[in-house]
């Protein structure tokens, strides 16, 4: 019986020690998945003014390229093209007149790779999350198997025959050591205060 007791202390101490780092690895879970939506959203607006940009500077670009042909300054007069036309695509224009704007990579890379590098973390955030949620639902999943250990170890005390208790005894000891062999493989979320 004392070993039924002390199995039931160390079982219970591991639930609640899984119960926690399931609670905390779904936090982390839900904090990720919290910064992949965040990324995607603020990737999806970089993709978007990045893409009314171009078009505005398509037009700009077109009216650079007529003044350069027909021998003006495409430095002189108001324009409404982006920062990122004048400094990176016009250096294009004057080394090759004939080019297209989508031609010029400084400028494409400066409008669009923000975008692509905004996406890329939120991508690593969502890896992260499916990582936390995986180990959550395997943590939840021993906190039921030690639970049933509980309540084998806990029926034991009505049960009078010997080989039946040592059976349910063995029986909850092997669950508890799956349980803890598969605990010892989930990566440990400290928590700070």
């Amino acid at each position: 019986e004392v070993s039924v007791v002390m199995l039931l202390g160390v079982i219970s101490v591991i639930t609640a020690w899984a119960g926690v780092q399931s609670s905390l690895h779904s936090g982390q879970s839900n904090k990720s998945l919290s910064f992949y939506m965040e990324g995607l959203n603020n990737s999806n607006n970089l993709y978007l003014t990045s893409e009314l940009k171009y078009r505005t500077d398509l037009v700009v670009w077109a009216d650079k390229q007529k003044t350069r042909s027909q021998g003006g300054d495409i430095n002189a007069g108001y324009s409404a093209g982006s920062a990122e036309l004048f400094e990176f695509a016009l250096p294009c224009l004057l080394k090759n007149p004939q080019s297209q704007l989508a031609d010029c990579a400084p400028y494409m890379d400066e409008l669009y790779l923000p975008q692509e590098e905004v996406m890329n973390q939120a991508m690593e955030s969502l890896k992260e999350y499916e990582v936390s949620n995986q180990q959550s639902d395997r943590l939840q999943m021993l906190t039921a198997l030690l639970a049933v250990a509980l309540f084998m170890l806990g029926i034991t005390s009505v049960i009078h025959q010997e080989k039946l208790q040592f059976a349910i005894v063995l029986g909850a000891t092997i669950i508890a050591i799956f349980s803890i062999a598969i605990l010892f493989s989930v990566p440990v979320v400290s928590v700070s205060f």
